[in-house]
């Protein structure tokens, strides 16, 4: 453990010879370091030859490697890989790729629920009752304003949000019920 400890800052100088427009100096001294641990592990001191120049060939070929392999894969990359690569900041490709507009697959699961049991309740309501909370809540159709929704049934928004109201107590005395029975 010690001859790696003592020897980091050789492998901070090997590092610092090394230019990589995919790898930054951090992780040239990572992959310089674990040659320095394969060194240490085959190391015999009882061949007379000191640390340094045993390890530096170990440390050569582990950060020559990371930049061969990486340069040979340049457009693999992980979604939550710093961008750019090699920076310490938050942004990832994940945060590209991601469309913030795109309902989350739970969102789509939970409203597909509330829907069905929306839907299920719905018999205790009258025609334009049905008509107005569905387009309001957007149940199989397209959610509209109550203004949307007046000026296509021919009712005042005003009309329209007496209507719902009427709806959503009734609706909300169904669903009462129905959890009593339960």
């Amino acid at each position: 453990m010690d001859l790696i400890k003592d020897n980091l800052g050789y492998v901070i100088t090997l590092a610092r010879q090394y230019k990589s427009d995919i790898l930054s100096t951090d992780d040239l001294i990572s992959e310089g370091s674990i040659g320095l641990m394969k060194a240490a592990q085959k190391y015999d001191p009882q061949r007379g030859k000191p640390f340094v120049t045993f390890a530096a060939p170990y440390i050569r070929r582990s950060i020559e490697a990371a930049i061969s392999r990486l340069d040979t894969q340049q457009d693999i990359r992980s979604t939550d890989e710093s961008l750019p690569i090699g920076s310490h900041n938050n942004y990832t490709l994940l945060n590209v790729l991601e469309d913030p507009n795109a309902p989350k697959a739970d969102v789509l699961i939970e409203q597909a629920t509330l829907t069905e049991d929306l839907v299920s309740v719905m018999g205790v309501l009258n025609e334009r009752e049905k008509t107005v909370i569905s387009s309001y809540f957007g149940v199989n159709a397209e959610r509209q304003t109550m203004a949307e929704i007046g000026q296509t049934m021919g009712l005042k928004r005003e009309r329209i949000r007496q209507v719902r109201d009427q709806a959503l107590r009734k609706l909300h005395r169904a669903a009462k019920k129905e959890m009593e029975q339960e």
